[in-house]
């Protein structure tokens, strides 16, 4: 499998790297060189770039891509990132990062998102599946 990531910061090289261990093939992308840990993940392929550029998502392989991850901090930048490798690309699987949960009303597949991951709605099902499974106290 093909994974183009956008956001090479902490969840973006988590994931990277988890798919690195697995024989998929991954590109991580992002414009800060801040980012850019290398030695994290080495056997991806690294873009220092502005991955909200057509140019910048076309040269980084996105239209051979099976699944694009936008995993940035910004929602603006996943939004646009999602919307692009749909439309431009049309990339058959594209997962975004939900940073602020007033924004996932957003995250559907009008702006090219078949996934939405929202940490604060992940956690909070979590927690309600644990209460729902334990026993009451006698």
């Amino acid at each position: 499998m093909k994974a183009v990531i956008v956001g090479a910061g902490s969840v973006g090289r988590s994931i990277a790297g988890e798919l690195v261990e697995n024989d998929h093939d991954v590109t991580l992308i992002d414009k800060l060189a801040s980012a850019m840990k290398v030695s994290s993940v080495p056997e991806a392929e690294w873009v220092l770039a502005d991955a909200c550029e057509i140019a910048v998502l076309e040269s980084s392989g996105v239209s051979e891509a099976d699944v694009v991850v936008a995993a940035s901090g910004d929602d603006k930048v996943n939004l646009v990132v999602s919307l692009l490798a749909k439309t431009e690309f049309g990339v058959p699987l594209v997962v975004a990062r939900v940073n602020n949960p007033k924004n996932e009303w957003m995250f559907d597949d009008a702006w090219g998102v078949d996934v939405p991951v929202s940490t604060p709605r992940i956690m909070t099902g979590l927690m309600e599946d644990a209460l729902r499974e334990r026993p009451s106290a006698p």
